[in-house]
């Protein structure tokens, strides 16, 4: 996602956990949701429907029916080019739901738009069984920026996190249905910056980002019962300079601001392991 208060996209509430099982991780749908991206914008018909189960339905469409439309517009002329941002995934058991954002340019139509794709576990492979695209009101003209391959949005594993920061919080027993932070930690690597914010029990942070001479993302926790962590503490990121936090006493919300060191464009990825509790956020 690119200078994301333009496109209002981290406005929006994450909305739902992840749980991890033997069937698949995280990493798991994202590289398939990266390489259905790639085939689609490659227009490798083959590889494209490689994806999808023969129990695909949308709109009304069946498998075949589908395929048929697909193909034909595969077989149009021009170049298109497909990019993905502000993903994040929902897996328990054998289903899984991949959510985020999704910009299209073609010869005759650009738009933006939310895409959901729901998948099940067969055979060894994650495999598509229906889709769901619904328009963002406000888009922006893309930037230059925003045309980076989708290669750069995968994570990177042939260059580990540099540098781990932790700050653990001193938990204090309270009521049972009040959120700790127990811990916030901050991962450093080559082309990104993430942010693991480890809690006792499920609760989904909202997000936002404020633009201008001070660039930040904001983080906010509900119901937050104790925190002790240290309010402001500089970091050595590529892209997040400083962390601070603020645990406001009268609504219990918990803010965990990341200053970004200057004003550029970014993508944001979030994911949150329901198995561990552990809400992250990436940032590139």
């Amino acid at each position: 996602m690119k200078t994301a208060a333009a496109h209002l996209i981290l406005f929006m509430v994450l909305l739902c956990p992840v749980k991890v099982e033997s069937a698949g991780n995280i990493d798991d749908i994202r590289s398939v949701v990266y390489a259905w991206a790639d085939a689609w914008q490659n227009r490798n018909i083959q590889r494209y429907v490689s994806f999808y189960s023969p129990e695909f339905r949308s709109k009304g469409l069946d498998f075949n029916g589908w395929l048929q439309k697909k193909t034909e517009s595969f077989q149009r002329p021009g170049h298109i080019r497909v990019e993905i941002s502000d993903l994040w995934v929902f897996i328990e058991d054998k289903n899984a739901t991949a959510r985020f954002i999704q910009r299209y340019q073609g010869p005759n139509l650009s738009d933006v738009g939310e895409k959901t794709l729901v998948l099940v576990y067969s055979k060894d492979q994650w495999r598509i069984v229906s889709e769901q695209w619904t328009p963002l009101a406000v888009s922006a003209p893309m930037t230059k920026n925003q045309a980076i391959s989708l290669n750069r949005q995968k994570y990177n594993a042939d260059h580990p996190p540099s540098e781990t920061v932790i700050w653990k919080n001193k938990i204090n027993a309270g009521p049972p249905n009040k959120t700790s932070v127990k811990s916030i930690k901050l991962k450093t690597a080559k082309d990104h910056d993430e942010v693991f914010i480890a809690l006792n029990t499920f609760s989904i942070p909202q997000i936002q980002s404020i633009e201008g001479a001070n660039p930040r993302i904001i983080v906010n926790i509900n119901r937050v019962s104790s925190w002790s962590g240290q309010d402001d503490i500089p970091v050595n990121g590529n892209l997040i300079k400083k962390i601070r936090t603020y645990l406001h006493p009268d609504t219990e919300k918990l803010r965990i601001i990341l200053d970004l060191k200057h004003s550029d464009d970014y993508i944001i990825d979030q994911t949150y392991d329901r198995k561990t509790n552990i809400y992250s956020i990436s940032v590139r």
